[in-house]
C-alpha cells in the first residue's frame, strides 16, 4: 500500500463525524451544568416538574373542549323539543355554562399545579391569610360576575339579539360570566364588563315599526301622490307577506315646512326585519315617482 493512502477513508469519515455529535452533546450537558450550577439547581427533578406542569394544562385544555362539547350537545337537543328552550336561550345559556366551566378548571388546574407540583402550599396558605385584600381586589369581579346572572335571569337579552347598551349598539355575540360581547353593524367587537350594563335597549322584543318618510314638493298634486305610494304599498305587502304585522298603508301628511310637505307610510314587521322593508319602500318610492313625474325634495 502506497504511503499516507487510508485504507478506508469512509470508515474515518464517519467516526469523525460521530466524534463530533458525542462533542457537542457533551459540551451542551456541561452547559447545562453550569447554569444549573449558577441558578442552584442540583439535580434535573425541575424538567420533571415542567412536564408535570405541561401535562396538568394540556389536561386543562382537553377537559374544557370536551365539557363545552358536552354542554353544547345537550342544550341543542332542547331546540328540537316541543316544549323546550328556544334558539336564542339555548345559545345564551351554551356561552354562559361554557365560560363558568372555563373558570372553574383554570382555577382547578392552578390550585393544583401550586399545592402538588411546585409545593407551594405556604404560598397558598399566605393567599387565605391576606384574603381580605384579595377580596377588597376582586370586587370588580365579583359585581360583573352577579350582575352577568341577574341579566339572564332578567332576561334582559340573548345570544343573537340586537341591543343598545351604553350607547353601543350591535347583535349579541357571546354572553360569558364576565362580559358581554357585541359585534357592531360594521364589524367592531365590543367587549363589555357584565357590571358596567346600567342600562339596556334591546330592539329585538316584540314587532318593530316601519316608517318611511317622503319629503314632497308643495307643487306636487297630492292625491296623485298618495296613490302612487299606496300602489308600492300593495307590492311591499305581497313581496314581504311573511315578515309583515301590519302591511305598509299612507298614513298622510305628518308634516308641513317652509319648502315642502311630509308623507308618511307605516307598516310593522318582525324583529331585525324592519330595516330590509324601509329600503325596498324608499326603492320602490323613488322608481315609482320618477315614472310618475313626482319631484321628491
Amino acid at each position: 500500500m502506497p504511503a499516507g493512502k487510508v485504507l478506508f477513508p469512509g470508515l474515518f469519515i464517519r467516526q469523525g463525524a460521530e466524534n463530533m455529535k458525542r462533542g457537542w452533546f457533551l459540551l451542551m450537558l456541561e452547559s447545562i451544568r453550569i447554569i444549573m450550577a449558577l441558578l442552584g439547581i442540583k439535580s434535573f427533578g425541575w424538567l420533571f416538574t415542567v412536564f408535570r406542569v405541561i401535562g396538568i394544562l394540556l389536561l386543562a385544555f382537553i377537559a374544557i373542549k370536551v365539557g363545552a362539547f358536552i354542554i353544547r350537545k345537550a342544550l341543542e337537543r332542547h331546540k328540537s323539543f316541543k316544549y323546550g328552550l328556544d334558539r336564542k336561550k339555548v345559545d345564551t345559556l351554551s356561552t354562559l355554562l361554557v365560560s363558568l366551566l372555563k373558570y372553574a378548571v383554570y382555577i382547578l388546574a392552578a390550585v393544583v399545579i401550586l399545592a402538588d407540583v411546585l409545593n407551594l402550599k405556604s404560598v397558598l396558605a399566605a393567599a387565605s391569610i391576606g384574603g381580605i385584600a384579595i377580596g377588597f381586589g376582586a370586587q370588580s369581579l365579583i359585581k360583573d360576575v352577579l350582575a352577568g346572572f341577574f341579566i339572564v335571569l332578567e332576561d334582559q337579552y340573548s345570544v343573537g339579539d340586537t341591543v343598545t347598551v351604553g350607547g353601543l349598539s350591535g347583535t349579541v355575540e357571546k354572553m360569558e360570566l364576565r362580559v358581554t360581547k357585541l359585534r357592531s353593524l360594521n364589524g367592531d367587537l365590543h367587549i363589555i364588563p357584565n357590571g358596567e350594563i346600567v342600562k339596556v335597549t334591546n330592539h329585538t322584543r316584540g314587532n318593530r315599526a316601519v316608517i318611511v318618510d317622503i319629503p314632497l314638493a308643495y307643487n306636487v298634486a297630492v292625491g296623485k301622490a298618495i296613490e302612487t305610494a299606496e300602489a308600492v304599498c300593495r307590492e311591499v305587502s305581497k313581496e314581504f307577506s311573511r315578515v309583515l304585522v301590519k302591511t305598509p298603508s299612507v298614513l298622510g301628511i305628518t308634516e308641513m315646512g317652509k319648502g315642502s310637505f311630509t308623507l308618511r307610510i307605516f307598516a310593522m314587521a318582525l324583529p331585525n326585519e324592519q330595516p330590509a322593508v324601509e329600503r325596498r319602500i324608499r326603492l320602490l318610492i323613488k322608481e315609482a315617482f320618477d315614472r310618475e313625474g313626482i319631484e321628491l325634495r
